[in-house]
């Protein structure tokens, strides 16, 4: 049953606030247990312990203390407030500093140990309730022993101390070149203590690169590798190794790039949730589009975030608007959040935690780096790959569009690749190449793939103008594609043989218009003849039938009167022979 419990204790956790850190150390710090953190100057080892003590004492209602020996307790508070830490007000209840400094003049007489120091800690925290007790920089107590088997057991005492008292604690030590065992002649540290973790500093390029590593942890499993970490604006944040895998998506959502035409060419634009990578030489645009697919999503109401480096925002404004992208409304009401930082100011881990805090914080649903390449410069390698792909990563998982530029210098344009190799973890992935012809330099955009869309194998020509962006509809010619000056020409050209057939096609309808109408003219004078000369005949006809009747009629008229005289001169012929033989003497032949 004891063994039971006692492992119950050593699992039991108290969370350090501190995200990474408790992701790689699974949970937190070991209750009741001793947390050794070792590293050289400058790696973060006070503000880490005391950023674990603040956190303790802000969110978990566990009260601290910490005992300085290196350097003034006020001056570990001052500086603690440069991290935005109220300590003045954590200092009336929950933090109590402890200077246990010893001065230049101190001459150690006889034996020394602990023993008078845990007794006045014992009582103080018994006083405020503490559950949390940092010792920073304890070699530099022990190196008064000048006796290594005193130094080990004075620690010895403190670890025991703790654990009597259920009193988490964590001790601060110096080593030398990351080596654990040269921690100043106190190597057998990390034994005694139920959790170690190494932290480091290494040059990389020209930044800084700051590492830690969970060397041990005693009935608790946690992350082998080493992690990046930076001190940034609110203390310490560390790069986790979990949580940046990649997630399923189940969005089915279309994003528009801003340019109607590239929507045309995705299938109707990027997936939601997706990422999308445009790679191209200095000044083909990659910039300009990333500001227009920025633009294309406040416009539909979405919040945007667009992180720049080596430019400055306004920089950035004025030029979207030479080819009407207006970001200024966007800015001014909310929607949208500019970053810009100088790439060589920080390392790629420390842009990378700046990065991921303005996500947070703003919550964006599209999001812009111009260009992402900028950490290879800085991080170098291996680093910066990491770090880019655990933006990419972050940004699938928590559902936002992200469009990524990267910068290509000297790389043979028809070699498709990247400075971060990170063309094989994208979604969709573009080039913008410069087309050299006639002695012009043309801007030609090709989507060289696109995950779970189809999309266009045609080469287009990027054109920018005041009026905004947009991609020429192809143009081939004798084999190739044509773009700038030379399509122009061959444009005009072939519009002049155009208006040429159309000026020839015109004449000869005018030249068939007029032989028709002469055509038709003539057609018609000859009509009209033909019914001149029919009416003619029918008038002789007429006028025959005419003239036939009246004949007729006359006859028959002159017939009637014939027959009419003949009858009224023969009733009296009967009688006129006797009158005619009287009258010729009477005498009869």
């Amino acid at each position: 049953m004891d063994g039971r419990k006692k492992r119950a204790d050593v699992l039991a956790k108290i969370p350090s606030g501190i995200e990474g850190f408790d992701d790689i150390t699974c949970g937190g710090l070991p209750q009741g247990g001793t947390t050794l953190l070792m590293g050289g100057p400058g790696c973060g080892k006070t503000v880490l312990a005391l950023q674990v003590l603040v956190n303790g004492a802000l969110h978990r209602g566990a009260p601290g203390i910490f005992v300085a020996f290196e350097e003034k307790a006020r001056h570990v508070a001052a500086n603690a407030e440069t991290f935005g830490w109220d300590m003045r007000k954590l200092e009336r209840k929950e933090l109590f500093f402890l200077d246990a400094c010893l001065r230049s003049d101190v001459v150690k007489a006889g034996a020394f140990d602990l023993t008078g120091l845990l007794a006045a800690l014992e009582a103080k925290a018994g006083e405020m309730g503490a559950k949390l007790i940092v010792f920073d920089a304890v070699d530099v107590l022990l190196s008064l022993l000048d006796d290594a088997a005193g130094e080990c057991r004075e620690l010895y005492r403190i670890h025991e101390w703790l654990t009597r008292h259920e009193l988490t604690g964590i001790l601060t030590t110096k080593i030398e070149g990351n080596r654990p065992e040269a921690a100043s002649r106190y190597g057998f540290m990390p034994f005694m203590a139920d959790c170690a973790v190494l932290l480091g500093q290494q040059v990389a390029g020209r930044a800084v690169v700051r590492e830690m590593r969970v060397l041990k942890y005693r009935g608790s499993p946690h992350v082998l590798d080493a992690v990046p970490f930076v001190i940034g604006a609110e203390g310490v944040e560390v790069g986790s190794a979990n949580g940046v895998h990649p997630e399923p998506q189940p969005f089915e959502e279309r994003v528009s790039t801003g340019v109607e035409r590239l929507d045309a060419m995705l299938g109707g634009g990027f997936f939601r949730g997706t990422n999308a990578l445009i790679t191209g030489s200095s000044g083909t645009g990659k910039s300009m589009l990333a500001g227009n697919f920025i633009e294309a999503a406040c416009r539909r109401g979405e919040r945007g975030l667009f992180v720049s480096f080596d430019e400055n925002s306004r920089d950035i404004v004025r030029d979207l608007a030479s080819v009407s992208i207006d970001l200024a409304p966007h800015l001014e009401s909310g929607l949208l959040k500019m970053e810009a930082a100088r790439s060589a100011a920080a390392s790629s881990e420390e842009h990378f935690m700046r990065i991921k805090r303005l996500i947070g914080e703003h919550r964006p649903g599209c999001l812009a780096i111009d260009p992402l390449s900028a950490l290879a410069r800085i991080g170098g390698g291996l680093a910066a790959r990491a770090v880019a792909e655990r933006l990419i990563f972050i940004c699938r998982n928590a559902g936002i569009t992200a469009l990524f530029t990267s910068l290509l210098e000297g790389v043979d344009k028809h070699l498709e690749t990247t400075p971060l190799h990170l063309s094989t973890i994208v979604d969709s992935w573009m080039q913008i190449s410069y087309s050299l012809n006639g002695g012009e330099r043309n801007r030609a955009l090709s989507i060289i793939k696109s995950r779970g869309s189809k999309h266009s194998n045609q080469q287009r020509e990027l054109i920018f103008s005041d009026t905004g962006i947009t991609l020429a509809d192809p143009y081939t010619a004798g084999g190739g594609v044509l773009m700038g000056t030379l399509r122009i020409e061959k444009e005009n050209a072939m519009r002049a043989e155009a208006e040429r057939k159309r000026h020839e096609i015109k004449q000869k309808g005018r030249e068939l218009e007029l032989v028709t109408a002469d055509r038709d003219l003539q057609f018609e004078t000859a009509q009209r003849g033909l019914r001149t000369r029919s009416e003619e005949l029918d008038a002789l006809r007429r006028a025959e039938k005419t003239s036939a009747d009246e004949h007729t009629q006359r006859r028959d008229e002159v017939a009637r009167r014939r027959d009419g005289k003949l009858v009224r001169e023969q009733a009296p012929a009967k009688r006129q022979p006797a009158a005619d033989g009287r009258k010729n003497g009477g005498k009869r032949k």
